[in-house]
Formats: structure tokens, C-alpha cells, sequence
């Protein structure tokens, strides 16, 4: 089949019309109504539809696209209020659909109204209400385009399935001060079923609906009904009522962006702190909980003491007391408790009893010195670094992608990352200064732990000459994931090439390489225990 013939030129005509999610059943479609508007043979549509078999193959067949139709009840006036319904069907998806409706803000509606949470009605179809008033603070709209985007997830899915969907509705108001019930145009994008059949619109001046290349609109004795006299039982069905059918299409993005999970490694072990043991003697410590123990005894969740052991390190170390701060995440911030006999200092402040340190800005650099100048002859200094997400980031958002993570991996959300949303906080590390700086690091990890060259910007630091980030850690279902990130230094766990954009799960001993540094993950081990 060339492009020039009758079957090319039809070829080519329905195919640049189909959505890139069309099947079989569009595209037969779409070739039986181009051929019957232009009269093309039945055997060259009999060639054409050969060809369209082969390319949309039986498997791509059976993966029906969720359908979403709105029931207007009648059509959107200016000053009015508007309760459409909308119906998803989704016969292939078992679990509930996570729906996000964003009316036009030059509409009055309520974005919280539990309408919206969509309601079973049979096995694949639900049902939800969009409210909204054709006004504006109160007032009628003004003339022009409003916007309605609907966002349509689904989190427990098959793996050869989609995820995400995505929809734009637009209504057009073109005036809204006409007589006998002004203009409305309603306009639907991409794919659209527009069934006005019998429907009395004499009571607008002027009604335009629009739809798009693959648009149905059925106008059967919908513009003045029937010629003979109007009885009461005809004035109530003169009341105009629409169905629209809209194209769910595929929203790639979120769809590339949700990773993949790593099967060359299927075991995973459940730990709540393990280390990255770097091969230059570096370390770095993860702990994942909201409560942590500082201080010189063993049994500190954190042990500090003054290294190399002397004489007068020795000394000096009886100065921290075997529990000298406790640190505990709160509502108000991070809570600095003072246990000790010799007391600390927050940016060079005593505290007393307690201290609250805001967490709403990510880098912030806080000294903490164990024992107050003056009362001891050296004092132990730590840096306490906060991480926090992407300024303006939206917490629903973040949320959001953090459960299909965790779904993903057949988990839940833990605590600790539901205290990191509320808090704006990603992770907070802990650095050694003036004794061993840059040999021992302590973080805590709440949602994620970036890896890479930024001090200020990757909580597990690598050398500086690297990227600013290569990789996040994670911590779900009490165990740790690493997860590649685009654009970075090639990452390789035992000597496996890892993807980027890939979860892997990390058991103690694994090998992993980013870029020119290695490192060694395992369970916690100390400076002062070696």
C-alpha cells in the first residue's frame, strides 16, 4: 500500500486522527466514516483495515481506556448554578481512582466539596459531582474561556497497564447578556459525544458546541422539536439536557516518572539504621527514627567521643556526659533536649532545658557544642544540616508520589515520612567538626536522603568534584531502596548496572559504585568501636 493510492490517502488520513492510545475498534471507526462521507470502495477499505489490524495488534486491543462521560443535566448558564456528574468507567482497574478536578478559580466552586470523591455504582464504574457556579466572586461571568482539568490515577494496577489519564474541558461563554438566554458555546477536547437528539435550544439566541478531529454531535430534532402545538408534557421535555463523552488521554509525564523496581535484586533487608561505608574510611550512619540518643555511653543511638583514643582525648571525653542531648522531631520543629551536667550551646546560646530549631529552610547550618564554653577546657562540636523538598513544593503532590512509591514495592507510608511531609523536612545530617571532620556523618532520614558532591544539597556527601546529586535513599516498608537519578554519574550495585529511575533494595554487604567512588552498604558500626 503506497501513500499516493485511495488506500494510502485513507491510510493516512484516519491515522493521523487517532489518539496514540486508539484501538482496533477507533480505528475501524474512523475509516468506516471517512469512506462513507467520500464514497471509497468497500475493498479498498477492506485494505486499509488489513493494515490497521496488523499494526494494532490483539494485545493492544485488550487494554481498554477508561471512558469518562459528563451528564450536564442542562446546559451551563451564566449566573447559574452548574452540578455535573461525571462517570469513569474503567472495567480493567479494580482499585478506586484517584480523582483531582481543578475548576477554572474564575468560577465559584468549592475545590474541598466531598462530591468529588468518587462513589461505586457497579464493578468498574464510578460516579462523582463537580459543583460549580457560573459566577464569578458572586457576580456572573464574564465572557470567554473557562477551564476544567481533570486528573484521573490509579494506584493497585497490573504492570502492563497505565497508571495516569488526563482531560481538559472547556466551556466558552461568548456572551452572557444576550436575550432569550444569551450565547453558550461549549467546546470538548479531543474526542467528544455530543447527543442533543430532540432537545428544544430555542431558548438560546445562539448555542455552539465544539469538539474535536474525532468529535460525534447529534443534533436529531434538537432545534425546535416538533411543528405541532406544545403541550405541558412537551414544555418539560423541551428541557435541553447534554452527555458528553471526553478523551481520557495518557499523561506521559507522570507516567515516565514513575520508577521501575530493580528484579536482579529481590532481597531486601529490614533495617531501621544501617551505614555507607565509603572506601577512603568515610562514613555515613542512616537512622530512621523520630528520636534520637547523643552522648558518650554505647547504648546512645549516636556515640560520641573525642578520636583518636589518648590520654587526652580520654580526658576530654569524660566531659560528655553517657547521655548528653536527646533529639526528637516535633510539630513545633526539632526539639534539642539538654541531659548533661556540663550543658550545650546552640549557635553559640545555652540552652536551657530545651530548644526548638524551625525546620522551614532547607541548609540551614545550626553549631551544636557539647559543654559550655567556659565550664569545660574543650568542648564537642557537631553541625546539624536540615534538607528540605524543592521550595513551592506542593505537600499533596509529594504525598502522592511517596504512596505510589511505597505501593510499588507492596508497602505503606511510614510514620516517620508522614512527620517529614507535615514538617517540610527530607532529612537532617549531623557533622563531626574540628574532631575527625568529614570522617563520620550521622543522618537521619524521614522521605529521602539525596547522594552526591553538594554539602548543602545531598544529606550522604561524595566527593565535591561530583554532581551536585546521583541518587536518593529511601526508606520504605522498614528497608532501604537506592534509586538512580537521571542525568547523573553511572551507578552500579555489585557490579550490575543500575538504571536510572530504578528502585533497588539494599541488603547489607552490597557493593555500590557511583561513578569513581565506592561504597559499601551494611549494618551500623562505629569510629569508637574500632
Amino acid at each position: 500500500m503506497d501513500g499516493h493510492g485511495p488506500a494510502g490517502i485513507l491510510y493516512n488520513l484516519v491515522k493521523s486522527q487517532l489518539s496514540e492510545s486508539a484501538t482496533l475498534t477507533d480505528a475501524e471507526t474512523q475509516v468506516q466514516a471517512v469512506a462513507a462521507s467520500v464514497g471509497i470502495p468497500e475493498d479498498v477499505v477492506a485494505d486499509v483495515m488489513s493494515r490497521f489490524r496488523t499494526e494494532l495488534n490483539s494485545e493492544q486491543d485488550t487494554v481498554s481506556t477508561p471512558r469518562l462521560l459528563v451528564d450536564w443535566g442542562e446546559l451551563p448558564r451564566v449566573g447559574h448554578q452548574v452540578r455535573p456528574e461525571f462517570s469513569l468507567l474503567c472495567p480493567q482497574y479494580s482499585s478506586r481512582p484517584d480523582v483531582c478536578v481543578r475548576v477554572d478559580p474564575d468560577l465559584d466552586h468549592d475545590p474541598t466539596d466531598r462530591l468529588r470523591r468518587p462513589q461505586a455504582e457497579t464493578s468498574g464504574l464510578w460516579t462523582f459531582h463537580v459543583p460549580f457556579r457560573m459566577t464569578t466572586a458572586g457576580l456572573d461571568c464574564r465572557p470567554g474561556h473557562y477551564l476544567i482539568d481533570v486528573e484521573v490515577s490509579f494506584r493497585d494496577v497490573p504492570a502492563e497497564l497505565p497508571r495516569f489519564f488526563r482531560c481538559r474541558l472547556r466551556l466558552n461563554v461568548s456572551d452572557a447578556s444576550a436575550v432569550d438566554g444569551g450565547v453558550l458555546e461549549i467546546d470538548g477536547d479531543g474526542q467528544s459525544m455530543i447527543n442533543l437528539q430532540g432537545h428544544n435550544l430555542k431558548q438560546f439566541s445562539r448555542v455552539i458546541l465544539k469538539g474535536g478531529q474525532d468529535s460525534v454531535i447529534n443534533l436529531q430534532d434538537a432545534i425546535g422539536g416538533s411543528q405541532e402545538p406544545a403541550t405541558a408534557a412537551d414544555v418539560v421535555s423541551e428541557k435541553p439536557s447534554t452527555t458528553f463523552e471526553y478523551d481520557l488521554k495518557l499523561d506521559s509525564v507522570k507516567q515516565a516518572r514513575l520508577p521501575t523496581v530493580c528484579t536482579t535484586f529481590s532481597e531486601r533487608a529490614y533495617l531501621d539504621s544501617a551505614g555507607l561505608f565509603f572506601e577512603d574510611g568515610r562514613r555515613t550512619l542512616l537512622f530512621t527514627r523520630p528520636r534520637l540518643t547523643f552522648g558518650r555511653n554505647r547504648d546512645n543511638d549516636v556515640v560520641l567521643r573525642f578520636l583518636p583514643r589518648s590520654d587526652e582525648h580520654d580526658q576530654h571525653s569524660r566531659n560528655i556526659s553517657r547521655t548528653h542531648f536527646l533529639f526528637e522531631l516535633t510539630p513545633e520543629g526539632i526539639e534539642i533536649r539538654d541531659q548533661s551536667r556540663s550543658g550545650i550551646e546552640l549557635n553559640y546560646s545555652v540552652v536551657q532545658d530545651r530548644a526548638v530549631v524551625a525546620t522551614r529552610h532547607g541548609g540551614d547550618h545550626t553549631a551544636i557544642d557539647l559543654g559550655v564554653t567556659g565550664t569545660v577546657p574543650l568542648s564537642f562540636r557537631l553541625e546539624m544540616v536540615t534538607f528540605t523538598p524543592e521550595p513551592h513544593a506542593d505537600v499533596d503532590e509529594l504525598e502522592f508520589w511517596d504512596e505510589q512509591y511505597c505501593e510499588l514495592i507492596g508497602g505503606r507510608l511510614s510514620r516517620l515520612a508522614h512527620d517529614g511531609l507535615d514538617m517540610g523536612l527530607d532529612a537532617v545530617r549531623f557533622d563531626r567538626v574540628e574532631n575527625l571532620a568529614g570522617e563520620e556523618a550521622y543522618v537521619l532520614l524521614l522521605r529521602e536522603a539525596c547522594i552526591g558532591g553538594s554539602p548543602n544539597r545531598a544529606a550522604v556527601i561524595l566527593n565535591e568534584s561530583g554532581p551536585q546529586t546521583q541518587a536518593r535513599l529511601l526508606h520504605m516498608d522498614r528497608s532501604f531502596w537506592l534509586q538512580p537519578i537521571a542525568d547523573a554519574a553511572p551507578v552500579t550495585v555489585n557490579g550490575t548496572p543500575v538504571a536510572p529511575n530504578t528502585l533497588v533494595p539494599l541488603t547489607p554487604g552490597m557493593q555500590i559504585q557511583f561513578g569513581y567512588e565506592a561504597a559499601t552498604f551494611d549494618r551500623v558500626t562505629q569510629l569508637y568501636l574500632d
